[in-house]
């Protein structure tokens, strides 16, 4: 059995436990849109771009949710999330690979913020200006050893990132979406990332999503297009 199985088999015998026991996970129905960051609800789903990926989230309650993301080539990422009144504030760890073979540490606290609830919908879209700090931390191979997996070269970055994420409901069952991320921070660090997509709510609880995106920072790039289900429980 490889790596990626007993750790999906893993996650999902632990997040079907936690999903079971209705003391702990929100069970009330929420009206939010499926793709709403601050929304409080337990859920999974599988993604496929150019590795399968097996993501989820258990809500504790109204306000507060873990979130767990694991891929087939060891990409991961970890966090909680709490709501407030203003927004949702997120804890996070992750671990991505980029182009060239490099692999990016990052952790980060940020949130988001609903502009609806202030009354600012223009044009119908549902806003949500997000900003936060991070620590990231890259490896980088050197080409010119020849043993270079053995000889990385290593940048680390403290510093922030402001964005926007956009959804706009076309229909009862279709929703845009759109989203762009500004980041900098020390050791000359900074970078971007845009991407976009549309949701079909194939139900109250199943939503499939095609979605594209694209990351570029200093420490490499990285083009993602997929397809993914989700599931709500």
């Amino acid at each position: 059995m490889t790596r990626w199985r007993m750790i999906s088999r893993a996650f999902l015998g632990a997040f079907f436990a936690v999903a079971a026991s209705k003391s702990w996970a929100q069970t009330v129905p929420d009206e939010k849109l499926s793709d709403d960051p601050t929304k409080i609800v337990t859920k999974l789903g599988v993604r496929y771009s150019d590795f399968g990926t097996v993501f989820g989230s258990v809500a504790f309650g109204p306000v507060t949710k873990i979130n767990v993301s694991i891929s087939e080539d060891d990409q991961w990422r970890i966090g909680g999330s709490y709501l407030f009144d203003f927004g949702i504030v997120n804890i996070s760890a992750s671990e991505q690979e980029l182009e060239g073979g490099v692999m990016q540490t990052q952790y980060a606290i940020g949130t988001f913020v609903p502009l609806a609830a202030f009354g600012i919908r223009p044009k119908g879209w549902f806003l949500f200006p997000a900003l936060g700090a991070n620590y990231t931390d890259g490896r980088i191979s050197n080409s010119d050893f020849e043993f270079a997996d053995a000889f990385p070269t290593e940048i680390a970055s403290k510093g922030g990132y402001v964005g926007l994420l956009g959804l706009k409901p076309i229909s009862e069952r279709w929703t845009i979406k759109t989203a762009g991320v500004l980041s900098a921070g020390s050791n000359d660090y900074s970078g971007f990332s845009i991407g976009a997509g549309v949701t079909f709510n194939a139900s109250p609880d199943d939503s499939i999503s095609v979605f594209g995106s694209y990351i570029d920072n200093t420490f490499g790039q990285r083009n993602l297009l997929g397809i993914s289900y989700t599931r709500e429980f």
